[in-house]
């Protein structure tokens, strides 16, 4: 009944912010994001942890941003919610590509691309964006715990054409056809690791890793291509292409590993140049430091 109940809730949100003008929609998305600030201490209190341990700022320094995170979430949340609105028409309009020249270099090789990217800026648009600019695009997505919740939101993702690879069944051999098929895989890779197979350096600090992104590019002979998406403002984005990271079929492990280190390095470039777009309220330096 309660998962009924937070899904009646969650499609009359739907309902109300793709019938009101945008600037409206953005004003409910912050009232989110502050009512989440308000109502969940445990993650608010990690946020601010998190950003004094990154970032090197003092406790009233790293609630401002705190807080300035929180209503970025809840933008991301009305901007998903809108994904019926967008189409191959309208994307140019509100999604620019910094760096494009490395994502049409990917799409002519035979081999697939590994597109390596964070809970950053909007992360779900990043995917729907590219697949309606015309690019074959993959992804690997983990279920919702509500499973009405997890279906609608599947639907919202293939409404834009990317292809979604739940976290059940064949997945990896998925992701290995779609390679080689020559098409985009979009893989988060920024959160914490249960059974971590190495470590890389993040704000100092280390994380650990899987190294299961590096080893299907080594396997199909693809690059991998760094890539992210920042807000610029309400309603306006930019994704940004980084220099791709090219994949040996025998890497040694230890090259697995700087791979990933490499890509961390540019993730934290971004952060730092947007430092209110990530998701700071998780615990990713878990295994380095004592959350309190």
């Amino acid at each position: 009944m309660k998962d009924l109940i937070v899904y009646l809730l969650y499609r009359c949100l739907e309902f109300v912010v793709n019938i009101v003008p945008e600037s409206i929609a953005y004003k409910v998305g912050k009232a989110f994001g502050n009512l989440a600030y308000i109502l969940l201490p445990d993650r608010r209190r990690i946020a601010v942890q998190n950003l004094q341990l990154a970032l090197n700022v003092d406790k009233e320094q790293a609630i401002a941003l705190t807080k300035s995170n929180f209503e970025h979430l809840g933008k991301l949340l009305i901007e998903f919610l809108r994904f019926p609105q967008l189409s191959s028409d309208n994307i140019d309009e509100l999604v620019e590509v910094e760096g494009l020249d490395y994502l049409l270099e990917a799409q002519q090789r035979e081999e697939g691309f590994v597109i390596f990217s964070g809970h950053f800026g909007n992360w779900e648009l990043l995917g729907a964006a590219l697949a309606l600019k015309g690019f074959p695009v993959n992804a690997l997505a983990r279920d919702q715990n509500n499973e009405l919740i997890n279906e609608h939101i599947i639907s919202n993702r293939l409404s834009t054409g990317i292809n979604i690879f739940a976290d059940r069944g064949m997945v990896v051999r998925k992701a290995y056809q779609a390679l080689k098929k020559g098409e985009g895989l979009f893989v988060l890779g920024d959160q914490k690791e249960r059974d971590a197979e190495d470590f890389v350096e993040f704000f100092g600090l280390e994380v650990g890793v899987k190294l299961g992104t590096v080893n299907l590019a080594a396997r199909t002979n693809s690059n991998i291509i760094p890539m992210y998406i920042a807000r610029k403002s309400e309603g306006k984005h930019k994704i940004i292409v980084k220099e791709p990271l090219e994949v040996e079929k025998n890497i040694t492990r230890e090259a697995k590993r700087q791979v990933m280190e490499e890509l961390y390095t540019t993730l934290e470039e971004v952060i730092r140049e947007y430092p209110d777009q990530w998701l700071w309220a998780h615990k990713r330096w878990q295994l380095s430091f004592d959350y309190k």
